[in-house]
């Protein structure tokens, strides 16, 4: 797993780009974007990509105090187990935008304030390879 503090927090239109590459047996991962790094933190955006039944799917959700949201699903998923992908979420008014390899895949309505993100947390059956916030601009190698 990978835990990381995002520089400066979320921002309106502030894009978040992560570099990844699945591992041939990838299953799922998950990518949060979260309230700080203790146990069990607010997060505002869980990214969960699952390989691991036939109805390959992404879930969406946001934990807030302990407990999840409805999930919310979309049945494709715009990463092939095996090759390497980009990711990249921007932060709307009312949404993230989900981009995946350069081309918009998703909305994610906001459940919770964006305003209190600062933590990324990545889990999963993938590796990084570097994670960039644009603004200020500052990338992570892994």
């Amino acid at each position: 797993p990978f835990t990381g503090c995002i520089q400066g927090a979320l921002d309106l239109v502030k894009p978040n780009h992560f570099k990844i590459w699945p591992l041939s047996s990838l299953c799922r991962f998950h990518v949060n974007l979260q309230c700080g790094s203790k146990e069990k933190p607010d997060v505002a955006l869980h990214f969960n990509p699952r390989y691991d039944d036939s109805r390959h799917h992404v879930a969406c959700n946001t934990m807030l105090c302990s407990k999840w949201g409805p999930e919310e699903r979309k049945y494709y998923t715009p990463m092939t187990q095996g090759e390497r992908f980009t990711l990249m979420f921007l932060v709307n008014r009312d949404t993230y935008s989900v981009i995946v390899n350069g081309v918009h895949f998703m909305e994610y309505l906001h459940r919770m304030s964006f305003t209190g993100v600062d933590t990324i947390f990545v889990h999963g059956e993938v590796e990084i390879d570097s994670i960039a916030f644009s603004n200020p601009a500052v990338t992570v190698s892994i």
